[in-house]
């Protein structure tokens, strides 16, 4: 898995080294989230505000009902009165998913690893500035690894499709790897 940041800024810190094992979930990075937060800040605001405009249109709705009830009023100020509950009942959902929107980029600024695996390639630092796409590290899960590897000519005939295959990995002399041929 390539993993790649949904926000771009400054890296504040990278918590994965190459050949690191991680979890999934696992923090790998954070990303400089200043101008997010304030977003969220503000989408909370705007959220807060549209419930209270919210609340005043529905007192004011229930006012209009009790004296179009008792004839002191015309029955299109209750109507103009609904709908203006109508109004503030749109922009608080507005307010809600604004607020969501925000929230959700600044948890993409949390980068965390999306399977479980062995970093197997790291190319940021912190304080790199990185763009929304950009690569940071490369995951991959060693239960289901391939290799490709080069056959000596005058070997090829002992091998066949399904054949056990033994190899090693410079890096880890002492361990030795076993596999199933796939294609020749």
């Amino acid at each position: 898995a390539t993993v790649r940041a949904e926000v771009g800024g400054s890296v504040l810190e990278v918590g994965v080294d190459e050949g690191q094992a991680v979890t999934r979930g696992a923090v790998i990075a954070r990303i400089e989230a200043l101008a997010i937060r304030d977003g969220v800040v503000s989408a909370q605001s705007g959220v807060r505000s549209a419930e209270q405009a919210l609340a005043v249109a529905r007192r004011e709705a229930d006012r209009v009902a009790s004296l179009v009830k008792g004839g002191a009023l015309a029955e299109r100020d209750l109507e103009l009165a609904a709908s203006a509950v109508t109004a503030s009942e749109a922009q608080v959902d507005d307010a809600k998913a604004r607020l969501a929107s925000a929230q959700k980029l600044l948890d993409a600024a949390t980068i965390r690893a999306p399977i479980a695996g062995i970093v197997s390639r790291r190319t940021v630092n912190a304080g790199d500035v990185i763009a929304p796409g950009g690569e940071l590290v490369t995951i991959i899960d060693p239960s289901s690894m391939r290799l490709e590897a080069s056959v000596p000519s005058e070997a090829l005939s002992a091998l066949t499709i399904g054949a056990p295959v033994e190899f090693q990995v410079r890096g880890y002399p002492d361990q030795v790897l076993t596999g199933r041929s796939e294609r020749l």
